[in-house]
């Protein structure tokens, strides 16, 4: 198919960042010390933040300490200079890109470019980043990605979408877009129902 725009998600895509969000989840909530980073990361993969505080608060009531949020983003941030690095072969897709690409993220707009500044990554987008907080919609529902869409004055069937997650893949599908699902941990035990990738060069095949 030939695609006129490629809508990358975030975290867990274009970054490995989530592992240093659920560290910063165990750091500022004491009822998650000495749960894992990587169960938590497979529990809340792709899920917007306000989701997973009540996801917490529902199986350990009385869980979320007042101010959780204000300390969990300084937290988070603070980690983020030493835990969050690009994913492997990221800088040699982008660089043979080249049509119309973006970022469709479910995290605040401050934070996508302050990942993509750590890895070095912003030279490839200095426009295009687009946050579930923009239009007050989070994924699984398809809104973010029909902005990102018309934004590019795109049909949603010549976008493709690369997602990690599952909700990712269920906004993209509602949205009418093509979607492949970045998988390089073997997180999804259904994979084989996916169109599945395990490194980003194999984007470069698709387009």
């Amino acid at each position: 198919m030939n695609y006129e725009l490629i809508i990358f998600d975030m975290d867990g895509t274009l970054v490995q960042s989530e592992d240093c969000a659920s560290q910063a989840l165990i750091d500022v909530i004491p009822a998650l010390v000495g749960q894992s980073t990587e169960s938590l990361t497979t529990r809340y993969k792709g899920m917007r933040l306000a989701r997973i505080f009540d996801d917490i608060e529902r199986r350990l009531p009385g869980a979320i300490p007042e101010g959780c949020l204000e300390l969990y983003r300084e937290r988070e941030a603070v980690l983020s200079s030493s835990m969050i690095k690009s994913s492997e072969g990221v800088v040699a897709m982008l660089e043979q890109i080249k049509g119309a690409k973006c970022i469709a993220s479910n995290a605040p707009v401050e934070k996508t470019k302050r990942s993509l500044e750590l890895c070095g990554l912003s030279r490839y987008f200095q426009s295009g980043i687009f946050s579930a907080y923009e239009v007050n919609a989070w994924k699984p529902d398809p809104a973010l990605f029909f902005h990102a869409a018309r934004t590019y004055a795109t049909d949603p069937k010549k976008c493709l979408v690369v997602e990690d997650s599952a909700v990712g893949l269920e906004a993209a599908r509602a949205a009418g877009m093509d979607c492949v699902l970045y998988d390089p941990h073997d997180y999804a035990n259904d994979a084989k129902t996916q169109r599945r990738i395990t490194t980003l060069t194999e984007v470069l095949e698709m387009i």
